[in-house]
């Protein structure tokens, strides 16, 4: 029994050298592989430069104005973006000039209030109501010339129905377009109108 225990003992020299042996393998994978990482790192950088370089370069165009210089003028009139509604019941009527036009009540078009509804039909301010029947888009042009030709509509309630429009000289001064979109006549002051309207600033 002695002697197998004694042949089954590694001798020390031995064991040092298959450990140094391992030691020397493993720095060896390992220098491998951080080769292997290297070499992809450097390939992944110089095809992502290369990439950079032959994309064409971006550029941005700013165009600017400047200060107090104006759209050359074309003659016509300059029309707002957008028409804007306001509705009108019995008894109420709208300053169109104002930053923010609001309903309010009153007795007729007066002073700043340009239009005006009622029970007998929509009031216009200073009779300063001008036919015109071709739509929104040309308005722009026709209801300056309209007002220009200072041939306004004769004066009184004006019975209006969906899609009666008209041309208007503001009490502010400015050439507008409105359309009706919705009416409601009655006699009971249950009544109401619903206009769209637009100011137009001549050039």
């Amino acid at each position: 029994m002695r002697r197998r225990s004694e042949r089954e003992q590694v001798d020390p020299a031995v064991q040092a050298a298959r450990i140094n042996r391992r030691g020397t393998l493993i720095t060896a994978m390992a220098t491998v592989i951080a080769a292997l990482i290297g070499g992809l790192f450097a390939a992944y950088k110089v095809g992502n430069d290369q990439g950079a370089a032959g994309a064409p370069p971006r550029t941005v165009t700013v165009t600017a104005t400047k200060p107090g210089t104006a759209p050359a003028p074309t003659g016509a009139a300059q029309a707002s973006d957008v028409s804007s509604q306001v509705r009108l019941d019995s008894g109420t009527g709208v300053d169109i000039d104002a930053a923010d036009p609001r309903p309010v009540v009153t007795n007729g078009p007066n002073g700043d209030i340009d239009l005006s509804f009622a029970d007998s039909g929509l009031l216009v301010g200073r009779s300063a109501m001008y036919y015109y029947n071709g739509g929104e888009n040309t308005a722009a042009v026709a209801c300056p010339k309209a007002v220009a030709n200072d041939k306004p509509a004769p004066g009184g309630p004006a019975v209006l129905s969906a899609g009666r429009e008209f041309c208007m000289r503001t009490s502010g001064g400015k050439v507008g377009w409105v359309g009706c979109n919705d009416v409601k006549i009655s006699s009971d002051h249950t009544g109401y109108i619903v206009l769209n309207f637009r100011l137009f600033t001549t050039a």
